[in-house]
């Protein structure tokens, strides 16, 4: 495996983060005004602490999340741990699959089943090629995505009106919590971070960046549009740029969706790779292909919403695999050996786990 420099580590873990989630969290905080900011820094605390206790699981042991859950809380929670990446992996990967294809059949008036399946053999295709080229390929789309946010929030900054973040609605707080977790989600690529940069430091440093940027601009975002749009707030926020900037606007307010959903693509089809290779004992080529090719069957089988993919995956995979199991592994770990990269009281981690936990409780509860 040829190794990562720091640079491309953080490309690919921020790359994997900043994708269809952070389109959705202006909708879904519209009515949060600045508490909404709020939920988006405690989040991304939140997060960046459980990415941090998987960091000393992989330094610890090694292996994938899928094995560091098998050695930690034994074959059930190997396989909890599995299911729950590879609900959040397909969900993610078909609703990548959908919105690309609309976005592509906007800019190109092509049919979206063609752009559809045109998106996926580039992207499946970057996966094939590995870790080093998933990370030029994320450090590239990530200059790309990060201008074009930058870009979208100057255009909306001007347009803020900040009696449009004085409204606080306590429904949308919680519901919004579960659209931000999804937007954090991507601890199933540290381990890899760690295998390709082969240095503890060098990792914790990708961690942080990696959550940091993302935090950063997830709370511009949200301030720029819903301060600007307030309960106008569409559920794609960078739509709204064409009512603004005419023929401008809608090239920028697509390429940004395209760019976010590129990456989290490569990203999160990398790391089920490498998940079902460890579990299942597979060689590349079988688990490359049991990675990309379910959820191109899925999307031609009907399952062709984009908000529906990402709620499957967020609800029922990320709040598992990103909260509850990584604190339930920490804990168990650190009775056992002395941490020897992140040293969190148990206090902070259990209190960090029953947060995610009383959340997806909520979530399967408000289901009913």
């Amino acid at each position: 495996m040829k190794k990562l420099t720091l640079a491309e580590a953080s490309a690919i873990l921020i790359g994997t983060q900043i994708g269809a989630g952070v389109l959705g969290l202006p909708y879904a905080l519209k009515n949060a005004g600045f508490a909404g900011i709020a939920i988006i820094v405690a989040v991304g605390i939140l997060t960046l602490l459980t990415a941090l206790f998987v960091l000393e699981l992989a330094v610890q042991r090694g292996g994938t999340l899928t094995s560091l859950a098998r050695e930690t809380l034994g074959k059930a929670g190997g396989w909890l741990m599995l299911a729950s990446i590879s609900v959040l992996s397909y969900g993610a990967l078909i609703a990548y699959i959908a919105g690309s294809g609309d976005i592509l059949s906007s800019l190109l008036g092509i049919d979206r089943s063609i752009c559809a399946i045109f998106f996926w053999m580039i992207m499946s295709g970057i996966v094939l090629m590995g870790l080093k080229a998933s990370g030029e390929a994320e450090l590239m789309f990530n200059f790309l995505l990060l201008g074009a946010l930058a870009v979208a929030v100057a255009l909306m900054l001007p347009r803020v009106n900040v009696e449009n973040m004085a409204t606080v609605d306590t429904s949308a707080l919680v519901s919004g919590i579960g659209v931000a977790i999804f937007a954090y989600v991507s601890h199933m690529v540290v381990p890899e971070m760690y295998k390709g940069l082969e240095s503890v430091e060098k990792t914790k440093k990708a961690v942080l960046i990696g959550y940091l940027v993302p935090m950063a601009f997830y709370a511009l975002f949200v301030f720029a549009f819903v301060g600007a749009l307030g309960g106008n707030t569409p559920q794609l926020a960078t739509s709204a740029l064409e009512d603004y900037y005419g023929g401008l606007g809608k090239v920028l307010g697509l390429i940004l969706p395209l760019a976010a959903i590129s990456t989290s693509y490569i990203g999160i089809g990398f790391a089920q790779m490498d998940n079902l290779r460890e579990a299942f004992k597979l060689d590349k080529r079988s688990a490359w292909l049991l990675t990309v090719v379910p959820p191109l069957l899925i999307y031609f089988a009907g399952l062709k919403s984009f908000v529906s993919a990402l709620w499957l995956a967020g609800t029922f995979g990320g709040l598992l695999y990103a909260g509850i199991l990584p604190v339930a592994m920490y804990v168990k770990t650190k009775k056992v050996c002395p941490p020897k990269c992140v040293r969190i009281p148990h206090g902070v981690a259990y209190f960090v786990g029953a947060i995610f936990f009383l959340v997806f409780i909520y979530s399967v509860v408000s289901l009913v």
